[in-house]
């Protein structure tokens, strides 16, 4: 049975499902999708970033061009033999006090709401684990360059305005994705003042450079990762099979190829796919409902 939405999230939800049904060439956006965000925060971030468990991996924080280092300032206390770990966030609020910029990863892991809204995200997707990331950024300090992504992302303005330049869409890559010069990243197709309550969906390999042209911004990207399996995990798997199945010695490295890509057209491979493709998707979303629980512990509710 699925959890019932907070409200901003069902209308987030239904600006998606219309872009997976129709996607858009590039991007595809919607002013003041939701009339007033009320579901997440500033104040919700600063609750979440002051979580005393958070390790560095959690974090990253950039002050102008130059990122901020957190593992110095995660430390442990000795208790019952075992090692205690939290983060001193006073370099945090040093930071953010001079204009830093901040991500913080996870968000569907804090947040059962994110979580639950993330799931149907998934439930729409061929084979997806969506991640959600909180980006706050103040003006003259953002946390990434110009970037593309390698899967299509949702985005909802929080608070604050952000500036997006859109540029025209590249091939989808893996490598070569970050720090991208004026060059790279192409001709410009629009620019877009994101504020509050304005929603995007952007399609993997659409480059984009964002800057803060107030005095904060914060919004959240749902990276829609794409599971299904890659290349790499296909020709792992031809391989292993191959090797009980393999081409005559000393024939031509063409008569080779013939044999691999007969196997990886048959039947039987082919099937194995998909096979494996619903078993990573199933595991996909038990793994969802691990992260639903990691926040409910409701056995004691009988003695409150």
């Amino acid at each position: 049975m699925q959890e019932q939405l907070h409200e901003d999230l069902d209308t987030l939800l239904a600006f998606f499902l219309e872009q997976v049904a129709n996607p858009p060439d590039t991007f595809a956006y919607s002013s003041g999708l939701i009339a007033s965000p009320s579901f997440f925060s500033v104040k919700a971030l600063q609750t979440l970033v002051s979580n005393p468990l958070l390790s560095p991996a959690w974090i990253f924080l950039k002050n102008g061009r130059q990122p901020v280092s957190l593992e110095e300032h995660y430390l442990y206390k000795l208790v019952q033999s075992k090692n205690l770990a939290f983060m001193d966030k006073q370099i945090i609020n040093q930071e953010l006090s001079k204009g830093a910029a901040l991500v913080l990863e996870g968000i569907d892991i804090l947040d059962p709401d994110i979580n639950a809204f993330s799931a149907r995200l998934d439930d729409a997707l061929p084979c997806s684990l969506t991640n959600c990331v909180a980006f706050f950024s103040q003006s003259g300090s953002e946390a990434y360059e110009g970037h593309v992504d390698a899967d299509d992302v949702l985005v909802v303005q929080i608070s604050g305005e952000k500036l997006w330049h859109i540029f025209a869409r590249q091939q989808r890559r893996y490598a070569g994705t970050d720090r991208l010069t004026r060059e790279q990243l192409g001709p410009e197709v629009k620019e877009l003042r994101m504020r509050a309550g304005d929603a995007l969906y952007v399609r993997a390999g659409v480059p984009h450079l964002c800057h803060t042209p107030g005095d904060h911004s914060l919004h959240l990207a749902f990276d829609l990762i794409d599971s299904t399996p890659n290349p790499k995990q296909i020709t792992d798997e031809a391989n292993r099979i191959y090797e009980y199945a393999s081409e005559d010695p000393y024939v031509p490295a063409a008569k080779v190829m013939d044999k691999y890509i007969e196997l990886l057209k048959s039947p039987e491979f082919q099937n194995s796919l998909k096979v494996g493709t619903q078993n990573v998707k199933e595991g996909a979303k038990n793994f969802r409902r691990s992260i639903g629980r990691a926040s409910q512990v409701t056995a004691l509710s009988k003695y409150l």
